[in-house]
């Protein structure tokens, strides 16, 4: 019979893709609404999995107005769910992972393994998650945990889901978030332009973001940008020269996150020759 592209899978309207499950992996809570809100908006049969609580520190809490960090979590969370209503995601299917946001790449093992039970327990078809360019270290921490949970899944002799990524890179300013991907990767990027009526369901995702609401108003709205992802080298940075989130003391540098990275591969894949090769060579 006739097989439908990935792209068209996911891209073509609700009523030819009632069969298709699709789970949305992101690093924070409110990372699915900026990055793929509209494309969730469009999906019959969608899962999000949040990685950490979205909640750095003190410093950022009392910045949001919030006098502590598990207030300040917890009012990200609702804020979601409250924006995935208007979706039709309902509270049931978001899943916290709840890992201190920052933190994401010091379980880089359990991480992959929570995310490939998930995946086979859900019976996912398609997964959205973050590319690994650098951004922000629990982007690429969520990045490497999705392409290894889709690698182990394999090895044990089960059809991975087709994976794509949505852009969302971190503004120069630390507060905006952008529908970019990093350039260089070749490959078909699918655009979802929104029109009225999707800018307006949107907007009123994004206002139920308040405690973002300094990011949200210095990002753009009217594109969401998604595309099946190179091959990437997890033991090798993504991209030459200073990472973004090394500009910021609050992150790892990024010798610390490859050897957290390395050690990860080695640990979930012993047998392979070089574990980042089997990983490239197998999706």
């Amino acid at each position: 019979g006739y097989k439908r592209s990935a792209h068209a899978r996911l891209f073509g309207t609700g009523d030819f893709n009632p069969a298709t499950r699709c789970t949305v992996i992101v690093a924070h809570p409110a990372d699915e609404i900026v990055g793929a809100g509209c494309l969730i908006s469009k999906l019959v049969d969608v899962a999000v999995v949040h990685v950490t609580d979205g909640a750095r520190d003190m410093g950022e809490a009392k910045a949001a107005g919030f006098n502590d960090v598990a207030s300040y979590a917890e009012a990200r969370r609702r804020e979601c769910l409250t924006a995935l209503a208007f979706a039709d995601v309902s509270e049931d299917r978001v899943v916290e992972f709840d890992v201190p946001d920052t933190t994401a790449c010091e379980c880089l093992p359990d991480l992959t393994k929570r995310i490939a039970a998930f995946l086979q327990q859900s019976g996912t078809d398609i997964v959205v998650t973050h590319p690994y360019e650098g951004g922000h270290p629990d982007h690429d921490a969520t990045a490497f945990a999705t392409h290894a949970a889709l690698r182990l899944m394999q090895l044990n002799g089960l059809q991975p889901p087709t994976l794509f990524e949505m852009a969302l890179h971190p503004g120069n300013d630390e507060i905006s978030k952008l529908p970019e991907f990093l350039p260089g990767a070749e490959g078909e990027t699918t655009t979802l332009v929104l029109d009225e009526r999707a800018t307006e369901l949107k907007r009123r995702m994004l206002e139920c973001l308040r405690s973002q609401r300094r990011s949200i108003e210095a990002s753009p709205l009217g594109l969401e940008r998604f595309r099946q992802p190179p091959e990437y080298d997890f033991s090798a940075p993504p991209q030459e020269g200073q990472l973004h989130y090394e500009k910021f003391d609050w992150a790892p540098r990024r010798s610390e996150w490859q050897s957290r990275a390395r050690k990860a591969l080695n640990d979930l894949f012993p047998s392979s020759k070089t574990a980042s090769q089997s990983m490239q060579n197998s999706l």
